[in-house]
């Protein structure tokens, strides 16, 4: 199996390239690769490439490529949006480093009542770099895309075309496995919306009735935001995956 690398300006490159910095000593650092090497690298929009190492220097750090044939994945059929509360500190870390791996293609933070984590300085650049990891070690060629902040008033009101269906972590939501089946038949995107560790408000609750929501239960306990949102991810992902919907196409070549 290949080691994957992080290379954004692969479609511009031609046959060779060149890995500078942070990805370049993680390379011959953290992998110990060496000339001779075979690797993928991937720009995180669907692109691939194997590619051999033909030089390393070391100060400053660089690593140079001669590629192969690029390959271009087609997006999945369906869009898997984490709407989430923040986990504390680095919590949020954990949370969007196993939904990568489990395959959401977005992520959007929300503001509930009851929010205690906010986004704070850095916080995008910080995620960026926990994305870029979790789709080299899960070999994803889509790294998700992050969103700006809502609240949930904004979440309920973003407009939504057909075939896009919301699904919503609550304890005493629907369990039965053929009940959550049929409602992603035919889905072109699924929103997942995990509340606080709070709980969502009187009023939250309120508003999500007259929204077209399932709510769906993740067992008896009373689960972390960053658990409940691996939980969920990892239900509609299996489900997805063996209903056969939105499931990814066969790779083609650029």
């Amino acid at each position: 199996m290949s080691h994957w690398l992080y290379l954004p300006e692969l479609a511009s490159t031609g046959t060779a390239a060149v890995l500078e910095d942070a990805e370049a000593a993680h390379a011959v650092r953290a992998r110990r690769l060496r000339v001779g090497d075979v690797v993928c690298v991937f720009d995180g929009a669907g692109r691939t490439a194997a590619a051999r190492i033909s030089e390393v220097i070391k100060r400053p750090f660089e690593v140079h490529l001669a590629l192969e044939a690029q390959q271009h994945w087609a997006p999945p059929a369906a869009r898997i949006h984490l709407t989430s509360a923040l986990p504390k500190g680095d919590r949020q870390t954990t949370m969007l480093d196993m939904v990568t791996q489990l395959g959401v293609t977005d992520f959007t933070p929300v503001n509930f009542e009851r929010s205690v984590s906010r986004v704070g300085t850095g916080s995008q650049d910080r995620w960026r770099r926990v994305l870029i990891e979790s789709c080299k070690q899960s070999q994803q060629p889509w790294m998700p895309l992050v969103h700006s902040p809502m609240d949930l008033g904004e979440w309920i009101s973003s407009p939504t075309d057909d075939g896009v269906v919301n699904l919503v972590a609550h304890k005493e939501g629907e369990s039965r496995n053929a009940v959550i089946e049929e409602s992603l038949v035919g889905a072109k995107q699924v929103r997942l919306l995990i509340g606080p560790e709070g709980g969502f408000s009187e009023n939250e609750l309120a508003q999500l009735d007259h929204t077209q929501t399932t709510m769906v239960s993740l067992g008896g306990g009373v689960l972390r935001v960053e658990a409940a949102a691996v939980a969920l991810t990892a239900l509609v992902t299996r489900t997805l995956s063996d209903s056969r919907i939105g499931s990814r196409p066969d790779k083609g070549s650029a």
